[in-house]
């Protein structure tokens, strides 16, 4: 009996698809992903909790978007059972999440849980990339569809310890370095010019055999634009919904008065802000990005680093909420206004590679959102957490107020 797929559809219709009913349940998974990751951060944000998360989370990321890819590219041949077999992956990964924290940072040592997410990153990757067809070269993100950066994870199940956390950060690294140095256009001329050679040897050895046919041909498949700006733009939604889930969560516990009130609007309005420039005023969950101005492989970057600062700014938030007026201690305030600035750079940096902002926009942006988040890092020291929170729905609201009266900026696609 064959997989079933997702509802077929006409290849001139492919400019209209929407993510399907599968796609979304897929994505579901990363609701599960930013609620384990807040153990990470949650109890004493330090430089190696920090690394940790980041290793984690870009790790999670990778595996998100083998099978959103696929999906993408697939269309209407999307094998269902193929997304949730992925779903059930990252669902392991998920879960081990707080055990690998513990582990590490509690200096437990127990190995359990580091191997479990190990086996279960591998056989994740291994199996979402396997799902292109044979002879298919994704152009813009080949990544997914090799495994070198898998080796170092393969090696890191018989390492105790530490090391197990270096190997991971190599294989990562790796990935990284892949999609910063190799376009699917130079992978596809290097395995097509291989296949010729061979054959070309194969005909010399025997010249009496049959030449038609002989050489195999690989085709470069590129993503649906409009889908692919879709899935990146839920995803952030999702991110941002489990960040209002984490407030919400964290207000539920906490004493009731007019300062959670205050801090929970606030967390509130920082939040549906971020949504605002994302979605509302931004294109695929990036803020000030336009739509058709940088490569799919540039957004998927920024993507990646824009959902993992929403995600840290969850865990600042609630953890806010948690300790009501009390000052935040120099890592938490760094934190939530490290992660904020990184999120207003990240819209600077798209608002420019899109040319969707002017010389005025670009230093208004960096002032209010950039600098001003810095200088609350460097100089509240005793500033309680929910004046922080305030401060930071202030920058938010008075970037979305700007977006509202300002005409857009005319740029070349």
């Amino acid at each position: 009996m064959s997989d079933p797929i997702i509802a077929d559809e006409p290849e001139d219709t492919r400019i209209d698809r929407h993510a399907s009913w599968a796609e979304l349940f897929f994505d579901l998974v990363a609701v599960a992903g930013v609620a384990a990751l807040a153990h990470v951060l949650g109890s004493e944000p330090d430089l190696a909790a920090l690394g940790l998360y980041a290793l984690l989370f870009l790790s999670f990321w990778l595996s998100w978007t083998t099978f959103m890819l696929y999906g993408n590219v697939a269309a209407g041949k999307t094998r269902v059972i193929r997304l949730m077999i992925g779903m059930f992956g990252l669902g392991v990964m998920v879960a081990s999440v707080p055990g690998v924290a513990h582990s590490l940072l509690g200096h437990d040592g127990d190995p359990r849980p580091l191997t479990v997410f190990s086996i279960a990153y591998i056989a994740t990757r291994v199996y979402g990339s396997r799902a292109w067809r044979r002879g298919e070269v994704l152009l813009d993100f080949p990544v997914v569809q090799y495994s070198t950066g898998l080796l170092p994870w393969t090696a890191s199940i018989w390492v105790d310890g530490q090391w197990k956390l270096v190997l991971w950060a190599v294989g990562i690294g790796l990935d990284l370095l892949l999609v910063l140095v190799v376009s699917g256009d130079k992978i596809l001329k290097q395995i097509q010019s291989r296949f010729t050679a061979q054959a070309t040897t194969r005909r010399r050895r025997r010249p009496d055999a049959r030449s038609d046919g002989d050489v195999p041909v690989i085709h470069g498949v590129s993503v649906d634009p409009v889908h692919f700006s879709e899935r990146l733009g839920l995803f952030v939604i999702i991110v941002l919904g489990e960040s209002v889930v984490q407030v919400i969560g964290a207000a539920a516990d906490a004493h009731y008065d007019i300062g959670l009130l205050a801090t929970g609007i606030a967390s509130f309005v920082l939040l549906a802000g971020m949504f605002g420039l994302s979605v509302v005023f931004g294109y695929a969950g990036l803020p000030h990005l336009r739509a058709g101005r940088i490569p799919a492989r540039a957004a998927l970057g920024l993507h990646c680093l824009v959902t993992g600062v929403v995600a840290t700014v969850a865990v600042s938030l609630s953890s806010v909420v948690k300790h009501g007026s009390d000052s935040l201690p120099e890592q938490g305030r760094w934190l939530l206004c490290g992660a904020v600035a990184t999120y207003f750079a990240l819209g600077v940096v798209t608002g420019v590679a899109s040319h969707s902002s002017d010389l005025q926009r670009t230093i208004s942006r960096i002032i209010t959102g950039i600098v001003i988040p810095l200088l609350l890092g460097l100089l509240a020291t005793d500033a309680a957490g929910r004046t922080l929170v305030v401060w930071m729905a202030l920058v938010v609201l008075a970037h979305l107020w700007f977006e509202r009266r300002l005409a857009p900026v005319q740029g070349h696609a």
